[in-house]
Formats: structure tokens, sequence, C-alpha cells
């Protein structure tokens, strides 16, 4: 969702730019905007909620105050924008660019990333045969709790 609709995002930005006087893609375009911004959104404060298990009401209240910000911060770029002169399509335009800069921030993120619970010796880090961990993932004297976005051990889960 974070990828697919990023580049989307950065796509749908740019086409805003293009067709900006052409009604009917401008209706079109806005409501798909607002649509992908919201899935993207959305699925941002949920990774945080995961990465954050421990503290979920903090990551949810950062990642939705990032969220804000971005809200605030973006529209004043894009009126420094149109008052420098560079025209009214210039907010999409920048819009546009700002996701092609998220979109590559994110990148070593999602590239880095094997399958969710794959580890290095090619384990699925699954617990067998009795053994035990705790969630610096060293043996101890009770089983990791399971993981809510899985099921697999929730120490497994933080070490990936």
């Amino acid at each position: 969702v974070l990828a697919g609709g990023g580049v989307a995002l950065a796509a749908g930005w740019a086409a805003l730019a293009a067709f900006a006087d052409v009604p009917a893609a401008v209706a079109v375009l806005v409501f798909a905007q607002g649509a992908l911004g919201f899935g993207v959104g959305s699925t941002l404060i949920a990774r945080a909620l995961y990465a954050a298990a421990d503290a979920p009401t903090m990551a949810g209240a950062f990642a939705t105050a990032a969220l804000n910000v971005g809200a605030a911060v973006g529209p004043l770029l894009g009126g420094i924008a149109v008052d420098g002169g560079l025209g009214h399509r210039s907010p999409a335009w920048l819009s546009a660019a700002l996701a092609v800069v998220a979109l590559a921030a994110g990148a070593p993120l999602l590239r880095g990333r094997r399958d969710d619970h794959d580890r290095e010796d090619g384990s699925d880090g699954r617990v067998t045969g009795g053994e035990r961990m705790i969630s610096g993932g060293r043996r101890g004297d009770g089983p990791c709790s399971p993981c809510s976005a899985c099921g697999l051990d929730a120490c497994v889960c933080a070490s990936t």
C-alpha cells in the first residue's frame, strides 16, 4: 500500500498539474488523490502502531502529529510557490516532488526488508522443540506472546 500508493500519489499530483485546465479530469483526480492520501496516511499510522506495540497510544499520537505537520507545511510551501511566481499549478507539481522524495526516503526501508519473519539463517523465526525466547531474542524462562500481526512469536517480530 505504501509503495504503490506513494507512486500513485506522485503520478496523480503530476496529472493534476498537467490537466489543471480540464474540469472533468480535476474532479476525478481530486477524488482519487483524496482516497489515495487517506489510504496511505492510514497505512502509515497502522505501521507506526505495529512498530511500537508497547506504546500504541504514543505511536498513534506521533504518527498523527506528523501527518498534521505535513497537512500544515504542504499548503504553506504551495503558497510560497504561488507567491514566488511559479503559477497556479506549482502546488500540484510541488506535491508530486514531495511524494517522490517520500518514496526515495522510504525505499531503503522497503528494499532492506525481507519477508517480515525470515531470518538470515533461512529459518522462519518460529520457536520450536520447546525452545523458549524472551523479547530480546535470547533464550529465557518464558515464551514470547504471539504477534498480533502474524501469530508468530512477538520477539521474532520485534527483531526483524
